[in-house]
């Protein structure tokens, strides 16, 4: 929204009255613009700080939608947009986030911290030398941030500076020892150098950081298998194996590792298990393309395929469960789902996407054991907050499904369905007014919710809001014109 300025104002004058006002009509024009700018300024102002605060909330589409009219007001405020940009850069749109950032400079934001935010979304946009350039801006007035070594570190390596970046990973780990990270980068960069000793000390710097660095211990037994030291490269590989037993790299690494200690029959398998995962692996990937097209048969084929493969492939069986119920196949979805249950039963998710597929077979006492075994797992799954309440809500349980709803928002203020659920509930109840609040919360989170837009329309409709809930209604057929309730109510409203 572009608020007119002073010049704008008599310019209008001129063009209604076809005269030149009087000066003191000017003057008060020129007032009356001049303090309506600044209280537009100073309202954008508190929204951005309620923005701010959202953001460390961990609430960042509601950040989102608050810094959005804050720049609205206060479109010259260089806090406003830099916020912006740290909302698009957290929800991952780091071309609007450069934008914001871009702006906020131009506006006089000159703090380091500026350059920090701008060269991560840069990178990860593989705006490699720009982001370079932002991070040395940065070291300029922060030399001691061994982490923005690091970034630079990064950059220089994805633009093949190698050097560079072997130098910067080293200023990392000096100002930081246990950067993990740059230990392992400045072993790759080593081990391409044929400088295989100094890689291997690189390489078990970051395995002494995390243990379960499976790169690292694999580039370390490489390292080692360059050495000659065999044995100590076979061990390290299967301390990779334990963290990740389907690392294809690292079966490939062991075949070459057993081949030069002479034990053939080992090589042999691993190079077997090797062909066995990249081959698997390749199924399940183009499976993912054809879901991601919407090609529904051809994915599930891929899938299924990758899972004939490789049986153990836990990933694969829970795509391709995730995948019938979103073809709307619950009792196929089931049967995949099952065997996982069977024989993976601490697998991250599947009692999750176990409860989803009750919960469409109309089943909501199984799928409240489902999310409740999920939670005795991982007590701060949202989603399984989120099945819970909704399991009871079918059940019109609705003092529990409260609660579960409410869980899920003390662990994620950005939780769309708990809002938009509590608001159902609300109105059940009769409580209008907290009902379109639940609703609009839902909207500020996920502004293209399609049901929170209808009922928060049905709601305002039956409370006499005639004009809000028409707004809300065709809201609903812009974003679904064939969506039959909201046309007949609209149709209603508008009806003598």
């Amino acid at each position: 929204m572009r608020h007119p300025g002073a010049w704008g104002v008599v310019l209008s004058v001129v063009l209604l009255t076809g005269c030149e006002p009087e000066p003191d009509t000017v003057e008060r024009q020129l007032a009356a613009s001049s303090t309506q700018v600044q209280t537009n300024h100073r309202q954008g102002l508190v929204l951005n700080n309620r923005g701010a605060l959202f953001l460390k909330q961990n609430s960042p589409r509601r950040a989102l939608n608050t810094l959005v009219q804050a720049a609205e007001l206060a479109p010259r405020s260089p806090d406003v947009h830099f916020n912006l940009g740290l909302v698009h850069a957290r929800l991952g749109d780091h071309v609007d986030a450069i934008a914001s950032f871009k702006r906020s400079a131009e506006l006089g934001f000159q703090q380091p911290r500026l350059d920090v935010a701008h060269g991560r979304s840069l990178r990860a946009l593989n705006h490699y030398g720009q982001a370079a350039e932002a991070f040395t801006r940065a070291l300029q007035v922060m030399p001691e941030r061994a982490d923005l070594h690091l970034h630079r570190g990064e950059v220089l390596r994805a633009m093949g500076s190698l050097d560079s970046a072997l130098s910067a990973f080293g200023e990392a780990v000096r100002l930081d020892s246990n950067l993990g990270a740059a230990h392992r980068y400045r072993g790759e960069l080593l081990a391409a150098s044929d400088k295989q000793a100094p890689a291997t000390a690189a390489y078990a710097q970051a395995v002494r950081v995390d243990s379960a660095d499976v790169t690292a211990l694999v580039g370390h037994a490489e390292a080692l298998r360059h050495l000659g030291q065999q044995d100590e490269a076979a061990a390290s590989l299967q301390q990779a194996l334990l963290h990740a037993p389907r690392l294809a790299r690292a079966h490939y690494v062991l075949a070459r590792v057993a081949e030069a200690a002479g034990r053939p029959e080992q090589a042999s398998r691993a190079r077997r298990i090797f062909q066995r995962l990249t081959e698997s692996q390749r199924h399940f990937d183009q499976g993912l393309v054809y879901a991601r097209r919407g090609q529904f048969e051809a994915a599930d084929s891929e899938l299924s395929r990758a899972i004939e493969v490789d049986s153990s492939f836990v990933t694969a069986r829970l795509r391709l469960g995730a995948l019938r119920l979103e073809d709307d196949r619950p009792a196929e979805a089931l049967t995949v789902v099952q065997q996982v249950v069977a024989r993976w039963p601490d697998a991250p998710e599947v009692h999750n996407l176990t409860g989803e597929v009750y919960l469409q077979l109309g089943e909501p006492a199984k799928a409240l054991i489902a999310f409740a075994t999920n939670l005795r797992l991982d007590p701060s799954s949202v989603p399984s907050h989120v099945g819970m309440g909704r399991a009871h809500f079918s059940e019109a349980r609705f003092e529990e499904a409260q609660t579960a709803f409410r869980l899920a928002l003390n662990l994620n203020p950005d939780a769309p369905q708990s809002y938009f659920y509590l608001g159902l509930i609300y109105a059940h109840l009769g409580h209008a007014r907290e009902a379109v609040a639940s609703l609009q919360q839902c909207l500020a989170v996920r502004p293209r919710h399609i049901e929170a837009h209808y009922h928060l329309g049905r709601i305002l409709g039956n409370n006499g809001d005639l004009a809000a809930a028409r707004e809300q209604l065709a809201r609903v057929l812009t974003l679904d014109p064939d969506h039959e309730r909201a046309a007949d109510r609209l149709a209603s409203l508008e009806s003598p």
